[in-house]
């Protein structure tokens, strides 16, 4: 009894069979509740709401993680069953600290066992056990698991995370390069607005991502204005490198997905074909 219970619960949570009425009414109390969950965390910015309804979102809280909890220790269970992670142990093992789903439904829930745990026991600051609320915001995340799409952009970044580990690295090198540049470039004609690598550092990220740097932060000089637009540029181009990768291993995927699929269908006409054989020999002889 014990097995067939593993192997359906490993149907549902791994939505084996997205037409069967469990696994659909299942995923779809947890996608209701996850966007529940992110609701209440940004309704609960508001002051006169976070205390108005203190209660109600305290059991939220309670019932959502444990809810959760249930979910999580369901999936480590049901793991070995995948062929990804065969092994009662190290199965286990390998699913809980290389999935990257898995790990982000543990991020879900562990803080807030810390938040109820920690502070009565360990001098540890308040302030730093309320920030661990913000991996609430991970049950988001958790979304993907329910959603094709979600799903595929999961699974490109976890294949290609090697190529984008060498964009960031690149990013980085650009950045720390550009603001070395510009710090003794600009230091001696306005050392208030540069008065260190790290403010330049502050300059860097920000032509990184905007173009344009700080409204208020900007070079004078001449060769600091050359070099300013040349180093924006490059940084631009470098953000798009991620973006690059990410497209490629989405059609990669997508070609993958669309090459199964069509495998399965000539799979299912071929039995199709070879079941009418069958049923057509013995009236034939007849």
């Amino acid at each position: 009894m014990l097995p067939g219970i593993k192997e359906r619960a490993y149907e549902i949570l791994s939505i084996k069979d997205p037409e069967d009425r469990a696994t659909r009414l299942v995923n779809m109390f947890l996608i209701v509740l996850l966007l529940i969950n992110v609701a209440a965390f940004f309704l609960q910015t508001f002051e006169d709401i976070a205390i108005q309804h203190i209660l109600a979102f305290r059991y939220l809280e309670m019932f959502s993680v444990a809810v959760f909890t249930v979910e999580y220790l369901l999936r480590v269970w049901v793991a070995d069953l995948d062929p990804m992670y065969t092994g009662p142990v190290t199965g286990r093992l390998r699913y809980m600290f290389t999935d990257v789903l898995a790990i982000v439904d543990l991020v879900a829930i562990f803080p807030y066992y810390l938040q109820v745990y920690l502070p009565g026991r360990l001098p540890f600051d308040l302030l730093a056990i309320r920030v661990l609320r913000l991996f609430r915001l991970a049950r988001l995340v958790k979304l993907a698991r329910y959603s094709d799409s979600l799903d595929t952009i999961v699974r490109v970044i976890t294949k290609q995370r090697e190529f984008l580990l060498i964009t960031f690295t690149i990013q980085m090198i650009l950045l720390l390069v550009s603001s070395a540049i510009m710090f003794y470039l600009e230091h001696e004609a306005q050392p208030e607005k540069f008065p260190n690598i790290f403010s330049a550092l502050a300059w860097g990220l920000s032509a990184m991502t905007s173009g344009i740097g700080y409204p208020d932060v900007y070079p004078i000089t001449p060769l600091g204005k050359a070099a300013g637009a040349i180093l924006a540029f490059i940084e631009i181009v470098a953000m798009a490198l991620p973006i690059g990768v990410i497209t490629a291993g989405i059609e990669q995927e997508m070609n993958v997905v669309h090459e199964k699929e069509e495998r399965e269908k000539r799979d299912a006409m071929r039995h199709r074909y070879i079941k009418a054989g069958r049923h057509a020999g013995p009236r034939r002889s007849r």
